[in-house]
């Protein structure tokens, strides 16, 4: 049976229930990120046309919801014109759909929060306890038809964690640095959303298989991998077979573990073989250029190399963001793709919250 889709499935979800409740205009689910503490829409069916997509806030400025994941209660807001006076975006942007009633169920994976579920109404009043005890079910379908997604990326992330350990693997590429930078790929993600037209799992995409773009170092001898002196000709040869040999043993991997069923995993195939391929065509293995690259190797590029400036290693004083930041706009066009410099830019605040947060410890 060919796979269907998240966005698919939450489709025929909704018009499942709207064949009961024509009313029902809205479902809409928001994932949490426990690093950056935010709260971000990840998947939406709506009518009229999608209120609030590639939307994210910080949970500290929606203390409404905070209590929700304390309580594990759900939120009845009956009449959301009593909401008009509201400076959130969100709020805005479903009144100025139409959308007069909500009903907000917390969603959990095993104990740890997974996000929030969104239903609305065109008319107020509409959650009875006759359509909300109806509507729980529905909302137990959705959790889990995300938690089964989410569960076989975390089988990839471990698969390729797992094969690190066993194999030594003690490249740079410490935890937090892997942290860092996908959370680095996603604000450029973000910031590009509505140029290349990004939906909300794009961007969440992008952020899960980040961390994953030089797997292939696995397979590189330790006596190449960790050599502090600068490669030669042959060792920069072999160096460079980590881009191929990633790319094989993502392919072997989602195979034997019967993964086929991730959304975008052409997407990580992309992120792992064209990380190093630069804009204006000098990069490897392929030396291809510009928008021939796929953009999403090209976020993951920028963050990857903004992250390696900014961190100490063994044979270098780390970057202050400033000058790493000024090597990125140098490099403009040159090894990077000027949009995600830009887009960088733009984030720069928010990635020094991410570094200040996650710090590697001392070599």
């Amino acid at each position: 049976m060919p796979y269907t889709g998240l966005s698919d499935r939450l489709i025929a979800i909704h018009n499942e229930i709207r064949s009961i409740y024509p009313k029902l205009g809205r479902l809409s689910v928001a994932l949490y990120d426990p690093v950056s503490d935010t709260m971000y829409t990840f998947l939406n069916s709506s009518d009229p046309s999608p209120a609030l997509t590639n939307y994210q806030v910080p949970l500290d400025e929606v203390p409404s919801l905070k209590e929700l994941i304390k309580t594990r209660q759900t939120r009845i807001i009956d009449d959301m014109s009593v909401m008009a006076g509201s400076n959130k975006k969100h709020t805005q942007k479903l009144l100025q759909a139409g959308f007069q009633s909500s009903l907000t169920i917390p969603m959990y994976s095993a104990e740890h929060f997974q996000g929030f579920l969104f239903f609305n109404s065109l008319d107020k009043n509409f959650f009875t306890q006759v359509i909300r005890s109806h509507l729980s079910v529905y909302a137990q379908l959705i959790s889990a038809i995300i938690e089964g997604e989410m569960s076989r990326i975390r089988t990839l992330q471990g698969a390729m964690k797992t094969a690190r350990e066993f194999s030594r693997y003690r490249d740079e590429e410490t935890g937090s640095h892997l942290t860092r930078m996908a959370h680095y790929a996603r604000f450029i993600a973000i910031e590009l959303a509505d140029h290349f037209r990004f939906d909300d799992r794009y961007i969440e995409y992008v952020l899960q298989f980040a961390p994953l773009h030089d797997i292939g170092k696995i397979a590189i001898p330790d006596n190449i991998l960790l050599k502090k002196a600068r490669l030669d000709d042959q060792e920069k040869v072999i160096m460079r077979t980590h881009v191929e040999k990633g790319v094989a043993m993502i392919d072997t991997i989602v195979r034997e573990l019967g993964l086929q069923g991730i959304e975008h995993t052409t997407m990580l195939r992309n992120i792992v073989a064209y990380h190093h391929e630069c804009y204006d065509g000098s990069g490897y293995p392929n030396g291809i250029a510009s928008h021939y690259i796929p953009v999403e190797a090209s976020i993951v590029t920028a963050a990857d190399v903004f992250d390696a400036l900014t961190s100490s290693r063994p044979y270098k004083e780390a970057w202050s963001f400033e000058d790493a930041e000024a090597y990125m706009v140098e490099q403009k066009g040159k090894i990077f793709h000027p949009l995600c410099v830009e887009a960088l830019q733009r984030r720069i605040a928010d990635m020094q919250s991410i570094r200040n947060r996650f710090e590697d410890e001392p070599f």
